[in-house]
């Protein structure tokens, strides 16, 4: 996958500001303290390349512009390095403080909320981040890896519930909790770690169903199933059929299989994920 980098060489921006993230704004329209705002949210983000000083005003003293540099910094650094463990654990500290200044001074985020900064975070990675010969090739399937747990903790979505667990009925359609994603990956993205980074990607696509579940003391937690891609495509293939038996029918056609083992093996499977409230008959 490549990587491209981006930035803002508009014209109308105060000369200061270009090369950084400035939501386009050309500064003379805005009132004089937000120039000052812009200008001062410029320097933070690039303080090595923007300086901050502005025309007809005292210049701030370099400690206490370094103090509003390190919060901001900090503050992002330690939320990333929370949301993506394995990515800076493989990156290391240096590298990995690189990546997070380059997104501060490239990515325009398009929401205020902090739980949110992790999609963000992936669109940086995809579209402007630039990735250099040294960087793994697997670190935005990595990223977007570690980023589901987040998503899938902090969803909406209202689960499944399964009152009573009936026998398996492979006439009946079965619907997917919207809180079990199906992901499919190029790099074995729940194995890597710093003592397993392959340069060569599996031959065979890695596909996986993560789910957000809750025990019977209430308490959620986020896990992962690892698929064969048979499995994950009848899965997938569940909401475009009448019935269970018909989406693995068509997923089995071309595969020579004896049909009872096929359906007993199916029957076991919506078994177990029923029991975890991933699937439930329509």
């Amino acid at each position: 996958m490549s990587h491209k980098a981006s930035t803002s060489q508009q014209s109308g921006l105060y000369t200061p500001l270009r090369g950084v993230v400035t939501s386009n704004v050309d500064l003379t329209a805005l009132p004089y303290f937000q120039q000052l705002q812009v200008q001062l949210a410029a320097h933070i983000r690039n303080p090595d390349e923007v300086a901050y000083q502005p025309d007809n005003e005292q210049p701030i003293e370099p400690r206490r512009l370094k103090a509003y540099q390190d919060l901001f910094f900090n503050n992002l650094q330690d939320f990333f390095s929370q949301l993506f463990p394995v990515c800076k654990q493989i990156l290391g500290d240096s590298r990995w403080n690189e990546v997070v200044r380059e997104y501060m001074v490239k990515h325009n985020a398009k929401t205020p909320l902090f739980h949110q900064l992790g999609e963000e975070f992936l669109i940086f990675l995809e579209s402007e981040f630039s990735l250099l010969e040294a960087d793994p090739k697997f670190l935005l399937e990595l990223a977007h890896y570690e980023w589901v747990e987040l998503a899938l903790s902090v969803s909406e979505e209202v689960g499944l519930i399964v009152d009573d667990v009936k026998p398996i009925d492979l006439d009946l359609n079965y619907e997917l909790s919207p809180l079990a994603w199906l992901l499919a990956y190029e790099w074995p993205v729940h194995q890597l770690a710093k003592d397993f980074q392959p340069s060569e990607k599996p031959v065979e696509t890695i596909t996986l169903l993560v789910y957000r579940t809750e025990d019977k003391q209430g308490n959620e937690r986020v896990d992962f199933m690892n698929l064969t891609p048979l499995l994950y495509q009848w899965l997938l293939q569940l909401p475009e059929f009448k019935s269970a038996k018909a989406a693995l029918l068509a997923v089995t056609h071309n595969i020579e299989i004896d049909e009872n083992t096929l359906f007993n093996f199916a029957k076991q499977t919506l078994q177990q994920l029923q029991a975890l409230a991933i699937v439930k008959p329509l």
